[in-house]
């Protein structure tokens, strides 16, 4: 008689291989799935009844930004993404990731995100990165791309210049050097200051190096608004030459004016892959965007980073320059309200327009005194998404559906600033959707959160419930699972996500409403 760890009985297996729903136990030893079928006569040491509910891979965020907001270090349990059935993340998207650090300066791509007041990172090479990480307790299994802004800013610091020869060839070392140590690939952030000068030359380089290690680049365009058909050819032509696996980074079109643009947009991605670029893109569920107040700047104003853009705002012409430029933007920048302000957390909940009114000024101009009084460190939500090019996103079947945000526990202080509810009920809102809209059968909806990300990443073992996978698992109830996280309270426990476990362990059990128990490893991609 075969004997397991963990049984799970009487489930109805979403396995991420076949688009059919198909009644099977699983049992589960040593952190592994070892058999998937009728189980009736086993035994083990803890069964799980998953009746009337679908057993499914372990949910897989390919774009998180834990890192970028420290609380992978600061809250490692990652509460808000286990208690969602996420069991593996991504992290290290936009440019930046917390290694290698390259110089006292390349810590700083984090902090348009987060303050680095107390910030301890003592480690330099992404090898060291990994082997610090390992000692936290990780709610999750983590992965983590290469930041190409984050090398940038450590040779370069603030200068606005193209790289020297010299120079590029030391981000190639340290690139190629986090690829050995286990790096799931390469970001580029070409939307922010100390990217957007990289030449093409500079990308092609640094970005060559992960496409012959058959690892992804992952691209935040230059633009998700009028200009995004041409940000993805350049995104599209870059993956081209270098013969690298491409995914777009939060893939959305930005203000309603652009709207219109989907079909083009979506018509460039698969001729693309119709080519046979291997592209792809990442959609959250929301229409409320999660953004870095300067970005909304013409880029030159934001070249050199927050010193270049205080210094631009304190030029009676240049800060005109950028008034003429914001005032032109067609979409309503008035009703972007202060998500987050370290240095100037008063600000928080309060919506541009508020400050025009309280000033006596114009919107541009409201977002202007904004920056000044932030010290440019401020991030906003802003609902300038349609719904319905949010649907077609999701229903598209090049997309993969992800967070975007970061994980946090349940008792994180409300006065540190607003979080996104993705944080909290990205993939339980994407599987309500499923539900509510019809948006796509279950088997569908399953591989875009668990085998297909899987796949593109890499990962050989996870996304599948198979023998021999790991037992990343979760059972959650598909009349009920949704999201009551909103902009006010993010911090709600999702609706129907009854287990999570994560490397073959409950790691979180709706019915108990406990602390989550940390059971993640770091994953190294050689």
């Amino acid at each position: 008689m075969a004997s397991f760890d963990i049984i799970i009985k009487n489930g109805t297996l979403l396995d991420g291989v076949s688009d059919q729903e198909h009644l099977a136990d699983v049992g589960i030893s040593q952190g592994q799935i070892k058999a998937v079928g009728d189980l009736r006569n086993a035994t083990a040491e803890k069964i799980i009844d998953a009746y009337g509910n679908f057993v499914s891979p372990g949910f897989i965020d390919i774009q998180n930004h834990s890192d970028s907001y420290l609380t992978l270090l600061e809250m490692p349990n990652l509460d808000s993404l286990v208690c969602q059935g996420i069991t593996t993340i991504v992290v290290g998207h936009c440019g930046t990731s917390l290694a290698p650090l390259s110089g006292p300066d390349s810590v700083k791509s984090v902090q348009k995100w987060h303050s680095l007041a107390g910030a301890n990172l003592n480690w330099q090479s992404f090898a060291e990165y990994y082997a610090a990480l390992e000692r936290y307790p990780l709610g999750v299994n983590v992965l983590s791309l290469l930041g190409h802004g984050t090398i940038r800013r450590g040779l370069i610091k603030d200068a606005v210049r193209a790289a020297t020869p010299e120079e590029i060839q030391v981000m190639k070392k340290l690139v190629k050097s986090g690829l050995d140590a286990g790096a799931a690939g390469l970001s580029l952030g070409l939307v922010y200051a100390h990217e957007a000068d990289a030449t093409a030359e500079e990308l092609e380089g640094v970005s060559r190096l992960a496409g012959d290690a058959g690892k992804m680049i992952s691209v935040h365009l230059r633009s998700e608004g009028s200009h995004v058909v041409q940000a993805l050819g350049e995104a599209i032509g870059l993956a081209e030459k270098i013969h690298a696996r491409l995914k777009i980074s939060h893939f959305k079109i930005r203000g309603a004016h652009n709207f219109g643009l989907l079909d083009e947009a979506l018509a460039t991605l698969d001729a693309a892959y119709q080519k046979g670029v291997d592209v792809f893109f990442d959609v959250y569920p929301y229409t409320t965007s999660w953004n870095v107040l300067y970005t909304y700047l013409p880029k030159w104003a934001y070249e050199g980073g927050r010193a270049g853009v205080l210094k631009n705002l304190k030029d009676k012409s240049a800060r005109e320059r950028i008034l003429t430029y914001l005032r032109g933007l067609e979409e309503d920048i008035g009703s972007a309200f202060i998500a987050s302000s370290p240095a100037n957390p008063s600000l928080i909940g309060k919506k541009i327009s508020q400050f025009a009114a309280n000033q006596s000024v114009s919107a541009p101009e409201a977002l202007l005194n904004v920056l000044e009084a932030t010290q440019t460190q401020v991030v906003v939500f802003d609902q300038n998404l349609s719904e319905k090019v949010m649907l077609a996103m999701l229903k598209h079947p090049l997309s993969i559906i992800s967070s975007d945000g970061t994980g946090y526990d349940f008792v994180y202080s409300a006065g540190q600033g607003l979080v996104h509810p993705r944080c909290f009920g990205t993939m339980p809102k994407f599987l309500e959707l499923v539900r509510e809209r019809g948006l796509m059968p279950w088997g569908e909806a399953i591989k875009k959160i668990t085998s297909r990300p899987a796949e593109k990443i890499g990962l050989t073992n996870r996304g599948k419930i198979l023998p021999g996978f790991s037992a990343d698992i979760v059972i959650f109830n598909p009349t009920i699972v949704g999201s009551g996280a909103t902009y006010e309270n993010p911090y709600v426990r999702p609706d129907g996500i009854e287990y999570v476990l994560v490397n073959g362990n409950i790691a979180y059990e709706s019915k108990k409403e406990e602390e989550v128990n940390p059971f993640g490893k770091v994953i190294k991609l050689k």
